[in-house]
């Protein structure tokens, strides 16, 4: 079945798409529409390596929440309830539809207290749980591997840290998990141009009219301004947010959601350093190895307590997954190993 928007854009047959593009041309004529930016320090050795095998999924026509009748942005800093954020991605959502994706959920880690996790498609039969599907045809790349990319326009924080080397330790970390043999998580490009679907057409901040299926999209470091966005001043608490699409349709059939889009974004607004050299800031490692343990699929984990004399936030037990950041954590703890692989341990046989 051909799939075409109202205004007769026709799209590839979008359940068995396959992008094995190599980047050549047609990539470049999409950069050319694009936003450019120059790479910000990205290592030589990175980009002699760089071939990324993929273009984007193009969704044209969609529109942002920006440009809606509801200003988002103002209610927002009117201090109204995040609520409404649920109602406006529900009309993108609706706009979606055509393409077989949904945007499931947002999870953010924060700086202080506990983060939250968004349900935005409650889908009626009580799913709050998604997975990557091995070898769907719909991904990008198809197989049992989990190949992840990074914004290279956005690579580096204001307060001077590069967060290429970052991420590739914390992917590796995820992929050194004992328990999961049957899969890699490899890098599969630094992308020279703004990537970021969600930013994009759910917020108009940025980004790109395409998406990566099946890939995780390390998606930039992006201002305060975007994560106000997310949810009430969020700016000022919000360290990272891990976005979860679903594909409308469950081709395995297991009644679970299966996973099309995880984009992750980190909040510029915060000092971000490796805080075990420099011994002060917050600790982007541990940021991220949080954020990609949702993008491969956990929820957040543990009690939060606060001592209201010295307003000191608890948790027990203390994990990577625990709602809020409480300084150096790099380490994949007990609790954290059993939440991994009990999605990943079977994996490809799930």
């Amino acid at each position: 079945m051909e799939i075409s928007t109202a205004g007769g854009f026709p799209l590839q047959n979008f359940k068995y798409m396959k992008n094995r593009l190599f980047l050549t041309g047609a990539l470049l004529v999409w950069l050319a529409g694009c936003e450019q930016r120059e790479l910000t320090e990205v290592p030589e050795a990175t980009q002699a390596t760089f071939d990324l095998e993929m273009t984007p999924v193009e969704i044209p026509g969609i529109k942002s929440l920006r440009g809606m009748p509801v200003d988002l942005k103002g209610r927002m800093q009117s201090g109204k309830s995040s609520s409404g954020l649920q109602q406006d991605v529900a009309l993108i959502n609706e706009q979606l539809i055509p393409y077989g994706i949904q945007l499931e959920k947002m999870e953010y880690f924060t700086a202080q207290g506990a983060g939250q996790t968004v349900f935005f498609k409650d889908t009626g039969n009580k799913r709050l749980a998604s997975d990557f599907v091995p070898n769907d045809p719909r991904n990008a790349l198809p197989g049992t591997d989990i190949p992840y990319i990074v914004d290279g326009t956005q690579a580096s924080t204001a307060s001077g840290l590069n967060v290429l080397a970052p991420i590739d330790a914390v992917m590796a970390t995820w992929d050194n998990v004992s328990c999961a043999d049957g899969f890699s998580i490899y890098n599969a490009g630094v992308f020279p141009s703004d990537i970021g679907f969600v930013s994009n057409f759910f917020f108009g901040f940025g980004g790109s009219s395409g998406f990566f299926p099946g890939v995780i999209v390390h998606a930039g470091v992006l201002p305060k301004a975007f994560f106000d966005l997310v949810d009430v001043n969020g700016g000022n608490f919000i360290l990272g947010v891990t976005f979860t699409l679903t594909y409308i349709e469950d081709i395995n059939q297991d009644g679970k959601g299966d996973v099309a889009i995880k984009e992750v974004y980190y909040n510029d607004a915060f000092n971000w350093q490796d805080v075990v050299a420099t011994g002060s800031g917050v600790d982007f490692q541990t940021v991220a190895l949080h954020e990609v343990g949702h993008a491969l699929s956990q929820a957040h984990f543990g009690k939060v307590t606060r001592t209201e004399a010295n307003g000191k936030v608890h948790f027990s037990p203390r994990a990577l997954m625990n709602a809020g950041y409480s300084g150096v954590n790099r380490v994949v703890e007990k609790t954290d190993k059993a939440g991994f692989c009990s999605n990943w341990s079977n994996w490809p046989n799930n």
